[in-house]
């Protein structure tokens, strides 16, 4: 039997129900979580690298609750899961959501679930997300892969290509690529399960220039064949259509995949657009294998 941790009593905030009245404010919810997780290499190592990040674990889960606006507790437990299991020393996880007050006379009202990691392997995303970065990049970029590695299956990754900054001079060029890979997470798990972890690993900050200088930069282009909205950005994104940055290294990977909205392939928007002055770095490769 795997050990267990335990996350006790995670008291947050989130947009949750389907009446009329739960879709306009956010309301409480608890969440309780047991980890199952092989502990013996890091009781006997005392090396926080063989640990669980537990802390990570739930940074993550507080971004995808305040961000979410799931119509059933049921789905936010499942999603929770998901991002528990994002972490490979997870086997297992248990998560109950209790929604305080949301039931006449009664102090609670929620779901406990168990997922294993077998149980939603088979449930598997293809997203494209494109990376840049413009401090230390080449450093950033390779760092960036290797984790993106640790949480999701990398399938390929694009050619880099150096680009001048947009919409603020006098600062660093940047390094853009993009990664192809499949996940069990849903679009929000992979944006803060695991995107926005390594960006805060990696010393992203964030400023309100969005054109700022920055360690690295990870956002979803495509997400299988859907079209939605996610944390105030449009999934696909809109600079596929606008950047040859953006749009060149997806035509790497995936020339004949077809825009969601436009019907285009990526190879298609990416001769339409002017080449902004793109350098392929071949001398960049991102490994993911090792």
């Amino acid at each position: 039997m795997a050990d267990r941790i335990h996350i006790k009593d995670l008291l947050l905030r989130t947009i949750i129900g389907i009446n009329e009245d739960e879709r306009r404010a956010q309301q409480d919810v608890l969440i309780n979580i047991t980890l199952h997780a092989d502990t013996r290499p890091a009781g006997e190592s005392d090396a926080i690298a063989d640990a669980v990040n537990y802390r990570t674990i739930t940074k993550s889960i507080i971004r995808l609750v305040e961000e979410s606006q799931f119509y059933l507790v049921e789905k936010l437990a499942a999603e929770i899961a998901k991002v528990c299991l994002a972490d490979t020393r997870v086997e297992a996880a248990d998560v109950r959501v209790e929604k305080p007050g949301a039931l006449r006379f009664a102090r609670s009202v929620g779901v406990e679930i168990h997922r294993s990691r077998a149980e939603v392997a088979h449930l598997r995303n293809r997203a494209f997300v494109a990376l840049g970065s413009n401090i230390e990049p080449e450093a950033n970029l390779r760092e960036a892969v290797r984790r993106l590695a640790t949480h999701c299956t990398v399938v390929s990754t694009s050619p880099v290509y150096e680009t001048a900054p947009v919409g603020s001079a006098g600062q660093p060029n940047f390094l853009n690529a993009a990664a192809l890979i499949e996940t069990e997470l849903t679009a929000a798990g992979l944006k803060a399960g695991v995107l926005a972890v390594i960006e805060e690993e990696l010393g992203r900050i964030r400023t309100e220039d969005k054109y700022a200088p920055r360690t690295i930069d990870l956002d979803i282009s495509l997400f299988n064949d859907e079209a939605f909205d996610l944390g105030g950005r449009h999934i696909p994104d809109a600079d596929i259509l606008r950047y040859a940055h953006i749009a060149v290294p997806l035509a790497d990977l995936a020339p004949h995949q077809c825009h969601p909205e436009t019907g285009q392939t990526l190879r298609q928007i990416a001769q339409s657009l002017p080449d902004q002055r793109l350098i392929r770095r071949a001398d960049i490769v991102l490994d993911f294998l090792s």
